[in-house]
């Protein structure tokens, strides 16, 4: 059932206030939580902490999901999983290496040597396991997909976040397109709280950092899936896959600025070069 909308406003903006809270909290955390940008300036890779701040509603919504419909097809498993990229993340931002990309990380993991990125993978397709599982599908294969879609995704959202507002702007696409047809508490506390980190990660006050992609990365895989009949599985994961090969090869910035329209709206808010 679709959330009224004086309800839908009251989520939206709990994710905004607590969001734009957690910044002010965590806008100065200290040099060891500082990383240098595209330009070579020192910022707080905390604006993933503002972000989880912001999901703090969230409680409010699982708990009224467990009265409706019970604690097993409530979004308690989705919430648990973001949990688990969202610590895999922060660790990577402290003691991350220079390793990057999924290529590099499992290269590192077939000679023996686990990185912190290694890790967040890992911890993606664990979060992913547990939503899934948390409300399985009828189909083995449907579950699967929706692993794959889902974990995918979480990586995907890595990728994108090597430009100031960059994979803010891409999941909140996907959750606008998402809420036009399907108004839900769930994805509207998550599209105020990543409202709210949008002006500081493009007017480059702070950086999304792992953390922070990966709690947008998995809550847009997990929101699109959720979704999806069984049989839309099928593309969205060979979409998926794709565009992590994409991201290996290419590179999605380069993809970006070929396209002058993606390459216009990419640029939208953001500090002149």
């Amino acid at each position: 059932m679709n959330t009224p909308l004086w309800e839908s406003s009251l989520f939206f903006l709990s994710g905004v206030v607590f969001a734009a809270w957690g910044w002010w909290l965590f806008r100065r955390p200290g040099n060891r939580w500082c990383k240098a940008n595209r330009r070579g300036r020192q910022l707080p890779v905390t604006l993933g902490w503002a972000m989880a701040i912001g999901l703090v509603g969230l409680a409010g919504v699982i708990w009224d999901q467990v009265n409706q419909i019970g604690f097993r097809r409530s979004q308690a498993g989705e919430l648990l999983g973001v949990t688990l990229v969202f610590i895999a993340g922060v660790l990577d931002d402290r003691y991350g290496g220079a390793i990057r990309g999924l290529r590099g990380h499992l290269r590192a993991l077939l000679s023996g040597h686990l990185t912190t990125g290694g890790l967040k993978l890992a911890a993606a397709v664990l979060a992913a396991t547990v939503t899934v599982a948390w409300t399985p599908r009828d189909h083995l294969w449907a579950n699967l997909l929706a692993l794959i879609a889902t974990a995918g995704c979480t990586n995907i959202w890595n990728g994108l976040d090597v430009a100031p507002g960059r994979a803010v702007k891409g999941f909140l696409v996907i959750a606008l397109i998402l809420l036009a047809v399907d108004l839900k508490a769930f994805l509207l506390v998550c599209t105020g709280a990543a409202t709210a980190i949008l002006i500081p990660d493009l007017r480059e006050r702070g950086m999304l950092g792992d953390s922070g992609a990966n709690l947008l990365g998995f809550l847009a895989g997990a929101e699109i899936v959720r979704r999806l009949p069984e049989v839309w599985l099928i593309p969205a994961a060979l979409i998926v896959i794709g565009l992590n090969v994409l991201a290996e090869t290419v590179t999605f910035s380069r993809t970006v600025e070929a396209i002058p329209p993606l390459r216009w709206f990419d640029r939208l808010g953001r500090l002149p070069d």
